[in-house]
């Protein structure tokens, strides 16, 4: 008799659950020029996880089953601050159907707060913050009617991220942060999720999010699943820690020197650096410069000075004056003083090509593992790979060893250390290391804060 009873109470049970509304996407209105996003959008596949990581909270969040599941109806604003009304237009005659829009837009932060009066967000988190996604949704019953909306604002900021490499410099349309597509689907169910949610309140939440890396032939190989060492720097102090050792060393600020070789005031220097300046193309109308940087290894008690010998060109000033005390004199007359004495004597050659070593801008990866590498759909003719062109290359002798160091990355922020021709470290930074895989466990930490007083100094810009 029980089981005749708990039969008919399930029966029952059944029979009373409300009937799942159905809901068609009527449109996924996107203003964002992020090129990994867009092209993103492009990929059957991402698109087939969206819809369904969609149908799966209107079905969580309203009871609701989405109608049309194999595709999204993708449509790219074009606007100017001002988001378009939506006209609902529906092709289904069914009377019973929802009609639902998504909006993902982009929003620039700065305008964001300065005119968005609902939400207060601090001063702190506002500096954070790289961009804005602004979701929304509308639904409208089968006679047009709007009968819900939703908002969500998404505010983006960076998350640390073991990921070593190129960065992807298209960017978001605001900054330079873009995620792989892994992220970006999460940060979609996670967004969409609230938004969906009538028991939510929020009407903004902040995401870090991990960058995205450009794939390429020289970097990621060596690192990929390595160990990183993090750097943490505060007022021109880097620390970290390597094994048990506690290691810190102190960058000083740039000092600028002048040579003094015309005049009353003309100065005796090594015969050596004299020959070579006046030896310059242009050299009577050029001014030469020591640009100096002190340093210190704060655990060992050692004081450092790095010495380049700069010309400043009148008729070959570089537009970028960032860059106008890069023009570096040619040979081996750049150092790096230990107290008294000559720790390492170095040339530095700009912008040097090595057609080996490639860039894929089609590839996309975190940088640190290899549990995927999506590739994006080609911009028109872009090409399939980029040389890589090398900011500075330092070649010299340290220590009585050659060395090089090779300064890459769109924002001139990667380093690759060789010691006697062997890749001793690649680490990631541009004033400062910020993180750092080594490949040399016998290199004593006192040599590699001193090839990072080297390739981390102030003028390498």
């Amino acid at each position: 008799m029980r089981t005749i009873i708990a039969c008919l109470l399930f029966l029952l049970a059944v029979q009373t659950v409300p009937a799942q509304q159905k809901i068609v996407l009527e449109n996924f209105r996107l203003y964002n020029l992020n090129g990994p996003v867009l092209r993103y959008l492009q990929s059957p596949d991402i698109k087939q996880t969206i819809a369904t990581e969609l149908s799966q909270l209107l079905g969580q969040k309203m009871n609701g089953q989405l109608t049309n599941t194999s595709d999204l109806p993708i449509e790219l604003l074009d606007f100017n601050f001002v988001v378009p009304v939506i006209k609902p237009v529906f092709t289904d005659p069914d009377p019973t159907l929802l009609h639902l829009y998504l909006d993902f837009i982009e929003a620039d932060p700065f305008f964001f707060f300065r005119y968005d009066k609902e939400n207060e967000i601090d001063t702190i988190t506002q500096k954070r913050v790289k961009t804005v996604f602004i979701f929304k949704a509308h639904i409208y019953s089968a006679d047009r009617k709007l009968i819900r909306t939703e908002m969500l604002n998404v505010l983006i900021s960076v998350a640390e991220t073991p990921g070593i490499g190129n960065l992807y410099n298209l960017g978001i349309r605001f900054t330079e942060l873009s995620v792989t597509s892994k992220t970006f689907t999460e940060l979609f169910k996670k967004s969409t999720s609230l938004l969906l949610d009538t028991a939510n309140d929020l009407s903004a939440i902040e995401v870090k999010l991990q960058p995205a890396y450009l794939a390429d032939n020289y970097l990621l190989p060596k690192t990929l699943n390595r160990t990183r060492t993090f750097v943490s720097t505060q007022k021109n102090i880097s620390s970290y820690l390597l094994g048990k050792q506690s290691e810190m060393i102190r960058m000083g600020e740039p000092v600028y020197e002048e040579i003094l070789l015309k005049g009353k005031k003309a100065q005796k220097y090594p015969d050596q650096i004299t020959a070579a300046i006046k030896a310059t193309d242009n050299y009577a109308k050029s001014d030469y410069v020591f640009l100096r940087q002190e340093a210190r290894d704060v655990v060992r008690d050692k004081n450092y000075l790095l010495k380049l010998c700069t010309q400043i060109d009148p008729t070959d000033l570089p537009v970028d004056r960032n860059l106008l005390f890069t023009h570096f004199l040619p040979g081996n007359f750049h150092y790096l003083l230990l107290e008294n004495d000559t720790l390492a004597y170095f040339s530095i050659l700009k912008e040097v090509t090595e057609k080996a070593n490639k860039i894929y801008p089609n590839i996309v990866t975190n940088g640190y593992d290899s549990t995927g590498f999506p590739t994006l759909p080609a911009f028109g003719n872009s090409t399939a790979e980029w040389p890589v062109v090398y900011r500075y290359v330092i070649n010299g002798s340290f220590a009585g060893l050659p060395f090089r160091i090779k300064c890459s990355g769109f924002d001139n922020s990667l380093r690759e250390f060789f010691l006697a021709d062997k890749l001793v470290c690649i680490a990631q930074g541009k004033f400062n290391p910020e993180k750092f895989v080594l490949f040399d466990a016998s290199l004593s930490p006192e040599k590699l804060n001193q090839l990072f007083l080297i390739g981390f100094n102030r003028f390498l810009e």
